[in-house]
């Protein structure tokens, strides 16, 4: 299941915004995780739908999910015509810099979007998107645009 490619920046629409900030919120104070769905326009990873995986490792510091249910989502996704952009998942009362085991996993997954969510529940929010860079190795934080639909 391969990744979008190119994509430079991120669009976000409110309502995907707030699906995300929904699970976030329910699965506090664990990390929620999810899968990026949309279409890739002149670098743009234009997000459609955000879909919520279960965070099998139940932590507050980091996530993982079962890839075989991240597998049938994609899927079902690619049957709609959506495109593979990424994964989200939140950082409970922390800022959205990538964890070092974020960064590890991030470079297993080049061209995948990592959309970070610094959350906490009626507190500030904080976003950040961030894909392995062309040369392979470095990580590139990249432009978040909250779009209106």
């Amino acid at each position: 299941m391969g990744v979008a490619g190119g994509v430079y920046s991120l669009v976000l629409p409110r309502s995907v915004l707030e699906g995300v900030l929904r699970h976030a919120s329910e699965a506090y104070p664990e990390e929620a995780c999810g899968v990026l769905l949309g279409v890739v326009e002149r670098g743009s990873g234009v997000v459609r739908r955000a879909v919520p995986l279960r965070n099998v490792l139940q932590s507050r510091d980091s996530f993982w999910f079962d890839e075989e249910e991240w597998m049938r989502v994609v899927a079902r996704g690619r049957e709609e015509g959506l495109e593979y952009i990424g994964l989200y998942h939140t950082h409970p009362g922390k800022s959205p810099v990538p964890s070092l085991s974020d960064r590890h996993r991030m470079l297993e997954c080049p061209g995948e979007v990592w959309l970070i969510v610094g959350f906490e529940p009626g507190g500030r929010v904080s976003l950040a998107a961030y894909r392995v860079g062309d040369d392979g190795y470095s990580l590139l934080c990249i432009p978040v645009e909250e779009a209106t639909e």
